[in-house]
C-alpha cells in the first residue's frame, strides 16, 4: 500500500468501514446455533458453591492438597 499514489490510498476511516461491512456480512452468513447448555442461567438455577469436601471428592485428595499447598510461584504467562 505504501507504493500506491496518494489518491489511491485508503484512509483509516475507509478501512475501518470496510472491516465493519465484512464482519457484518460474515455474521449474516454464519450458521449460528445456541445450545441449551450455553444459555444464561436464572438466579434460581445457579447451583450453590461446592464445599471443600465436594471439591476434594471430585479432584482427589492429593490433587486438592497439591493445589492448596503449592509454594511455587505462578508463571507470568500462564
Amino acid at each position: 500500500m505504501a507504493d500506491l499514489p496518494e489518491n489511491e490510498k485508503t484512509t483509516i476511516e475507509e478501512r475501518e468501514e470496510y472491516g465493519r461491512k465484512i464482519e457484518a456480512r460474515n455474521d449474516s452468513l454464519e450458521n449460528k446455533e445456541v445450545l441449551p447448555e450455553t444459555r444464561a442461567l436464572a438466579d434460581h438455577e445457579i447451583p450453590p458453591p461446592l464445599t471443600e469436601e465436594e471439591i476434594r471428592a471430585k479432584v482427589g485428595d492429593l490433587n486438592y492438597k497439591n493445589a492448596n499447598d503449592d509454594n511455587a510461584p505462578t508463571a507470568i504467562n500462564s
